[in-house]
């Protein structure tokens, strides 16, 4: 799967979404610096420290909720 770029609607690149090894996705922001995972496997997001956000791909909102610089 290609690398997914999340846009705001002005068309502004903010962040990607990668998939990693055995289907989880990591997000990105418009930097580089990652943000968090989705793990399909428990259907769980992780922020960056590992600690759980909730149940299901909550990673365009972690990018949406990131600052831009």
């Amino acid at each position: 799967m290609a690398d997914q770029i999340v846009k705001d609607k002005t068309g502004q690149e903010l962040g990607t979404i990668r998939e990693l090894e055995f289907g989880k996705l990591e997000a990105f922001d418009r930097l580089g610096t990652a943000l968090g995972t989705y793990d399909p496997a428990t259907d769980k997001t992780y922020d960056r420290l590992g600690l759980e956000i909730g149940n299901g791909n909550r990673l365009a909102w972690l990018i949406f909720q990131s600052p831009q610089i």
